[in-house]
């Protein structure tokens, strides 16, 4: 196999797994707040800690893979996730859920910072935003599939044995770090650990218009789409009445839909058209299936076809945002990926966190 194609499948395998780790519990928060007698607001709050866990550290991660390489920080971030997996497995009420959480937050917060430094190193150009465009339309493809797999498992098992998968795939990740990816980094110096590099690096990229204002744009897109798995259990599952598994099916189902034609289509058109018109593309989507979520409401009132329709579209549009925002934002900062990678990626999660 080309070794670009196996570098990008095996960091496909990586880059998904923070995301992964967030939604494959979401069709299980009506069943965990009955189980640890607590609320459904409670298990929300779960997700968002996760989310705050994921967003903070990413910054420290970014830092420190300047001076050590990309490599040994994600294996050692997957080793934390390992251990807040056995906590939320065996959490007995819902602090120590929440803490297994956080746990597991700041331990994958690696993963979800440097695939993307990774990916930088890998490519440039036009070649970037071409494979961007392939890598978001396979995380977006698996992400659906997560809570589809959650869904099962909670119908079959209960909930704990999702954390139980998590845990092993982070195991998967460990083994896959160690003896399948290469160490991509070739500006990484010990020296770089030094507040005065960290802050001057920062401060350039908090200065660039053009990379702030992709990552503010991934920050309300991905809030809104993380918005889906935090709300949408709730109300699908406890107010029109599916199981967990059919939530799971109509997630795919929407991801399948949204992301998989989106990221074709964004794939085949972008050397075309440009990046700034597939982003018009993909903000118009995006806000017209959140119109029509928003009316639909009121015409329709709570039909479940009125939410998958709206929810389908918004996804379709999304497909068109992250691969150019990334291209656009990173091409110019291949020197200092990692951190780039740490503020890019504090931003969308961020926007999971705060807008969910």
């Amino acid at each position: 196999m080309n070794n670009k194609i196996a570098q990008f499948l095996a960091l496909m395998l990586i880059g998904i797994f923070s995301q992964f780790a967030a939604d494959i519990y979401a069709p299980s928060i009506p069943a965990i707040a009955t189980d640890l007698n607590t609320s459904i607001d409670n298990i929300q709050w779960t997700m968002s800690i996760y989310m705050f866990g994921v967003a903070i550290m990413q910054f420290f991660y970014g830092a420190i893979s300047e001076a050590f390489g990309r490599k040994a920080p994600m294996i050692f971030g997957v080793v934390i996730m390992l251990i807040g997996s056995v906590l939320c497995i065996y959490a007995s009420n819902i602090n120590m859920l929440m803490i297994g959480r956080l746990i597991q937050g700041v331990g994958v917060s690696a993963c979800a910072c440097l695939w993307r430094s990774v990916f930088r190193d890998s490519f440039s150009g036009e070649e970037l935003a071409q494979y961007a465009s392939y890598a978001t339309m396979v995380v977006m493809l698996v992400i659906p599939s997560a809570p589809l797999l959650g869904g099962f498992i909670q119908e079959y098992f209960g909930w704990r044995p999702t954390f139980i998968f998590v845990a092993c795939y982070a195991v998967f990740v460990i083994n896959l770090l160690v003896f399948g990816m290469q160490e991509t980094s070739t500006n990484h110096n010990i020296s770089n650990i030094n507040i005065r590099v960290i802050v001057k690096n920062y401060l350039i990229l908090l200065r660039s218009p053009v990379f702030m204002g992709t990552a503010c744009a991934v920050f309300l897109s991905f809030g809104a789409f993380f918005s889906w798995f935090v709300i949408g259990p709730a109300l699908l599952i406890n107010r029109i009445g599916i199981t967990p598994s059919e939530f799971g099916v109509i997630s795919c189902v929407c991801g399948v839909v949204g992301f998989g034609i989106g990221g074709i289509t964004n794939g085949k058109f972008v050397k075309r058209y440009g990046i700034p018109t597939m982003l018009r593309l993909g903000w118009g989507l995006m806000l017209t299936g959140g119109v029509l979520l928003f009316l639909g409401h009121f015409i329709f009132a709570l039909e479940l076809w009125s939410i998958i329709i709206p929810v389908s579209i918004f996804f379709y549009g999304s497909s068109f945002i992250w691969p150019n925002a990334f291209a656009t934002a990173f091409s110019p900062y291949g020197h200092i990926a990692g951190y780039a990678g740490a503020l890019y990626g504090t931003a969308q999660v961020a926007g999971g966190a705060v807008l969910a």
